[in-house]
């Protein structure tokens, strides 16, 4: 019967249980697909109750044993005949968007494993993407300052320059 109610589970309750089994809150959960973590607390309910469980941890862990289970083995390949520079393609396990990965992996880190978020190195101090507006660190803080004033002095250099070529240009016609 249990694989009966996995089936009745949608796309974004898979996602939300995936997700919950890789550790993650709904806060962190949400931003990732787009909606807000009181909907992804929503998705994990009903998920609890289609599934018969009272935890969204042990919902998650039905999910990955059955993602599991239907997922097919791997053939083991001696490391001789494999490239190390070899790009290999994983999908989810129910046919979704396949990312890109580098490397060997187990074939339960290809079905759950997440992308690392890439870092910028100096991040707009603005709540964009799902980030909070205080989240910067004060050294990142200090460096949007350092540039903010180096943007400020420049536009009124430019300012400054900009009249007094128009005062030039008024006195030689005038």
């Amino acid at each position: 019967m249990e694989p009966d109610r996995i089936a009745r589970l949608t796309e974004m309750q898979r996602k939300c249980l995936r997700l919950v089994y890789a550790h993650l809150s709904s806060k962190e959960i949400a931003p990732r697909l787009g909606v807000e973590p009181g909907t992804v607390d929503q998705y994990l309910k009903a998920a609890m109750r289609t599934l018969g469980v009272s935890d969204r941890r042990a919902a998650a862990r039905l999910l990955a044993a059955h993602e599991d289970a239907a997922a097919q083995p791997l053939v083991y390949q001696s490391p001789d005949l494999a490239d190390e520079a070899e790009t290999a393609t994983f999908g989810t396990s129910t046919g979704g968007r396949q990312e890109a990965v580098s490397g060997a992996m187990r074939e339960d880190q290809a079905t759950f494993q997440l992308l690392p978020t890439p870092r910028d190195p100096l991040p707009l101090p603005l709540p964009i993407g799902g980030r909070k507006p205080n989240d910067l660190s004060a050294g990142r803080r200090l460096a949007w300052i350092v540039v903010l004033i180096l943007l400020i002095a420049l536009s009124f250099g430019i300012f400054i320059a900009g009249l007094e070529a128009l005062s030039r240009l008024g006195r030689t016609l005038g």
